[in-house]
This record gives structure tokens, C-alpha cells and sequence, in this order.
């Protein structure tokens, strides 16, 4: 634990399935005060025995947010604006509020302005589909990419560095909330689509499970993610979603006219290319993570 870490006040988080657990996990495993508050009863109780300092009562949120120097709001996306509301009513500046919703603009967060003044969107690329404390780990975020919004002064930008790279997180990406949620509607919504679709047309080819091996179990492994909050989080960039969609039905296009054709040299070449962007993606930013 270094000096710098051993000064900070305590963080305050509010959410402890997978994302905030994970995040208190990584935290308290640096040596940092955390304490941890959710709705779920298991989820407090397992947190606790983890070592996360989890307030009694029903309203708990002054006692958790007393002191903090950040209040991290890691709930479902649809609740964000309900409890950064809250969160807001205990605590003044200079204690920050992040989020980490997948979806940063304030429309699709449901806030007005004073509300989203407050409260800043830093979204960690890293994740499960499983859900719940149980399914948290303090290296869910080692070698990561946090994309966090630019419209943090200094003084925030430091705040969220010092939160996301204690947890392990290898890159900070600042970048407008439009611009991030035109990202994700690539890089998040077009991945987990693109694994239903996969797992729905073998499921409708009447493929048992039990007859696949890794490559079909690896590359449905979002599919498995509950519905939740994606319909809401579908919503938030469409052209670029769509864009995505058209593009990919594009590519699965020229699949299909390459092996109609026999054409083996474009067939190589998307190969290539593919198998390139690939490989950089395992070895290029910290190794393999979930998203």
C-alpha cells in the first residue's frame, strides 16, 4: 500500500453486484476504506464477510458517503438518476460522484442538468454475465479501459485516475458522452447482439449445447447475459447501432458471395484481417479481458 493510497478517505459504493463488487473488492485488496451499500440483502452479507464496510439501517446512505472522497454509483442503469439523486441530498462538493453506466449522455440517463452536473460517467470495459457480488473479483479490472467523460476538471481527473488505476485499470480513455455512447453501440451493443443472434440461430437449428465445443461456447458467451437493462441501453446511440448492424450484415454478405463463389483469395484476406485485429486485441492492451 503505498502513502498516497494510505491518505485517502474512504470510497463510497453504492452497488455490490459484479461491477461494484469488483471495484470494492480491487480497492480494499490496495488497502482503501471502502464501504458498500445494495439493496440485495446476499449482496451486503457477502460483502461484508469480504471485508467491505456495509452501513445498517434503511435509508444508510449519509452514514455511507460521511467523509468519502468519491461516491462510485454502480447500479442497474436504469436507476442511476433515482440514486444519484439521492446520493446528491448527503453529500457536497468536493466529494465525486461517478457512475458507471453503460450510457453516458444525459438524456438516456433520465437526469436534468443540475443532476448530471454532478454525477460523471466512468465506464469500465470489463465485466460477466453473471451477476450479483458472487460474481465480483478484485482483477476485474487489471489491464482495463475505463472510459470516463471529459468534462472533468483537473482536480476530477485526478480523483477518477486515482480510483480506476488503484483497481488495476491500464487505460483511462477521456472522451465526450456522445462520443462514447456512439463507441459502445460498436464495441458493447453490436458484440452482445451479434452473440444472441449466434445463439439463437443454433438454438433454432435444434443444436443442443452438449454437442458444441469452445469455439461456439466462447463466441455465445454473451448471450447468456440476462435481458436487464439492454433494451434501454439499445436505445442509446441507434444510428450508430444500426450503422453497426448494417455493417456486420455487410461482412456476413461477402462471406457468403466468397463461398458461393469459390473465392478463396477474399475469403484469405477478411481472414487476415480479422485474425489481425484479433490478436492485437489479446496481446495489445493488458491481455485478455471480459466485456
Amino acid at each position: 500500500m503505498t502513502s498516497s493510497t494510505a491518505s485517502r478517505r474512504p470510497v463510497a459504493i453504492v452497488g455490490l453486484g459484479c461491477i461494484g463488487g469488483s471495484l470494492a473488492r480491487a480497492l480494499v485488496a490496495q488497502g482503501v476504506e471502502v464501504r458498500g451499500w445494495s439493496t440485495s440483502t446476499s449482496d451486503r452479507e457477502l460483502a461484508a464477510a469480504a471485508g467491505i464496510a456495509v452501513p445498517g439501517g434503511a435509508a444508510p446512505f449519509a452514514a455511507l458517503c460521511d467523509g468519502a472522497t468519491s461516491v462510485v454509483l454502480a447500479v442497474p442503469f436504469a436507476r442511476i438518476a433515482e440514486v444519484a439523486r439521492a446520493v446528491i441530498e448527503v453529500v457536497q462538493p468536493p466529494t465525486r460522484i461517478f457512475h458507471v453506466g453503460g450510457l453516458q449522455q444525459r438524456q438516456a440517463l433520465g437526469m436534468d442538468e443540475s443532476l448530471w452536473n454532478r454525477a460523471v460517467g466512468t465506464h469500465p470495459l470489463a465485466g460477466s454475465h453473471d451477476h450479483g457480488f458472487g460474481a465480483s473479483r478484485a482483477n476485474m479490472f487489471v489491464g482495463a479501459t475505463v472510459c470516463v467523460e471529459d468534462r472533468l476538471d483537473a482536480r476530477g481527473r485526478r480523483a477518477a485516475d486515482w480510483l480506476w488505476r488503484t483497481a488495476g485499470a491500464h487505460r483511462l480513455d477521456y472522451r465526450t458522452a456522445s462520443d462514447h455512447d456512439r463507441l459502445m453501440a460498436w464495441v458493447s451493443h453490436l458484440p452482445q447482439l451479434t452473440a444472441l443472434a449466434l445463439a439463437h440461430t443454433l438454438a433454432a437449428a435444434n443444436i443442443v449445447p452438449a454437442a458444441t465445443g469452445s469455439g461456439a461456447r466462447d463466441t455465445t458467451r454473451l448471450a447468456a447475459t440476462p435481458l436487464g437493462a439492454w433494451p434501454a441501453l439499445l436505445k442509446g446511440a441507434p444510428d450508430e447501432l444500426r450503422a453497426a448492424l448494417g455493417q456486420l450484415e455487410a461482412t456476413l454478405a461477402q462471406l457468403s458471395v466468397a463461398l458461393d463463389t469459390h473465392d478463396d483469395q477474399r475469403l484469405a484476406a477478411m481472414w487476415e484481417r480479422a485474425m489481425n485485429w484479433r490478436r492485437e486485441a489479446a496481446g495489445g492492451n493488458g491481455g485478455e479481458r471480459r466485456a
